[in-house]
């Protein structure tokens, strides 16, 4: 290995390292359901915080006859905090039921919190003028942990960094940002706010705690509810696709499963594959070699069907039928399963230059379009996905047409009219189709 080559190979394992796994689409809607319950459950506890600590806070200075306006002024900048932190919850909880900004609500209320918490410091160092070195003497401060551990129920390093930050910045810049102060000084405004030492005080210390409990309890049934939630999908996927096509495996939620279940009649593009003269190959190889030519065989089908998006319902021994339209139908459902067959006709044309097999690997391709019946059948013991129908009997009958027609591929007009590609494809004369009761129009591509 040259120099170079080694640097290209560190290189790309440097960004094989580097890349994180693309989530699935049913990863990505667990996640968008966790976070709209998240930010529902968010806001409720940010409601219930904010009634405890208010009736605490009325519980403890009801009693009381306060006559420095100092005291007052803090009760009232306090219970307004609560008031306003409450209502907060409460939007946050609304957006959140009607799928409102949900991604941005979780930044938006943080820093809301934020400026709450902060604000009512504020308001006690600037305009109350008790030094800010002081806060932690001050009950309000006991809200940052709870509002830390309602950002916890979100789940998201990055919010959480960023609170933290937040409310270091903030009061970090209320404790060092006024100077020091003397040990005298220290004492005298100690002795002014004695109050906040006070047996009521403690008590609304102590329902905080009991908030921060509360709220770290939420935080802790989200991720359980999670983890057995993405456990339970995940083990019904697993289960599931060892009968269903793996294509289906995303959208396997109890929902769509029930659906399944329930069945339903949709509109899809059939192709039905299979390989021509397949008892020669099965008469002129060992059982090994020909276990390797069918898993080839196989892959090549897997290859082509997985470019253009269609799902394999079944293999048949050293045949295949692929479905376009499934789980949902797209407007070029027949144009992809027309370009399906080319290419599977492309890959086998590559295989016998490959190989080199005598007589050369041929297919018989047929494709139709209509509607069938797509669902899960059987009990629990033995699940398994099909479509019936006439549109289903229909393709078999055209693929097995292409023998007579001396052609690889065949396509209704119905699916070329559907792909409208009909300056592509040419009217074959056939045979009316063993089965069919109306006249089919069979086409296969010009050239």
């Amino acid at each position: 290995m040259t120099p170079r080559s080694r640097i290209r190979a560190a290189l790309g394992l440097i960004d094989n390292l580097r890349t994180t796994p693309a989530l699935s689409d049913a990863t990505h809607r667990l996640i968008r359901e966790a976070d709209t319950s998240a930010l529902q459950r968010a806001g409720q506890a940010r409601i219930v915080t904010a009634g405890l600590l208010l009736l605490a806070v009325v519980i403890a200075t009801i009693s009381i006859d306060f006559t420095n306006p100092m005291a007052l002024k803090q009760i009232w900048a306090a219970e307004l905090t609560l008031v306003l932190f409450g209502a907060l919850g409460w939007v946050g909880a609304w957006l959140a039921s009607k799928r409102i900004a949900v991604q941005k609500l979780p930044v938006i209320t943080a820093i809301l919190d934020a400026c709450l918490i902060l604000g009512n410091l504020g308001y006690t160092h600037w305009g109350l003028g008790i030094p800010g070195s002081l806060f932690s003497v001050f009950p309000v401060t006991w809200v940052v942990p709870i509002t830390m551990a309602a950002a916890a129920i979100h789940y998201q390093p990055r919010l959480q960094a960023f609170v933290a930050a937040i409310y270091v910045v903030g009061l970090s810049f209320l404790a060092f940002g006024s100077g020091y102060l003397s040990q005298t000084e220290r004492q005298e405004n100690l002795s002014e706010i004695i109050g906040v030492f006070s047996p009521e005080a403690n008590m609304v210390r102590l329902v905080m705690i009991f908030a921060s409990a509360l709220i770290l309890i939420l935080v802790a049934r989200q991720g359980r509810l999670m983890l057995e939630r993405a456990v339970r999908e995940t083990t019904l996927r697993v289960t599931l696709t060892r009968y269903l096509p793996r294509e289906l495996a995303p959208i396997l939620t109890d929902q769509a499963f029930a659906s399944l279940r329930q069945g339903r009649r949709v509109p899809v593009t059939l192709l039905f594959v299979d390989i021509r003269a397949s008892t020669t190959f099965g008469e002129t190889m060992e059982p090994a070699q020909l276990a390797v030519f069918i898993t080839s065989f196989r892959r090549r089908v897997l290859r082509a069907a997985s470019r253009h998006g269609g799902v394999i319902d079944k293999f048949t021994g050293d045949g295949a039928l692929i479905l376009f339209g499934v789980p949902g139908a797209r407007d070029d459902d027949a144009r992809r399963a027309l370009a399906c067959g080319r290419t599977l006709l492309t890959l086998i044309e590559r295989w016998n230059a490959k190989r080199g097999f005598n007589p050369p690997v041929r297919l018989g391709i047929g494709i139709h379009t209509g509607d069938v019946f797509c669902g899960v059948v059987g009990d629990e013991s033995r699940l398994e996905f099909t479509v019936v129908g006439e549109t289903v009997n229909i393709a078999s009958r055209i693929e097995q047409a292409t023998k007579a027609a001396d052609c690889e591929l065949l396509a209704s007009q119905e699916t070329v009219t559907a792909a409208g590609e009909e300056d592509l494809w040419t009217e074959v004369e056939c045979d009316p189709l063993p089965g069919v009761t109306r006249k089919m129009v069979l086409m296969k591509p010009v050239g």
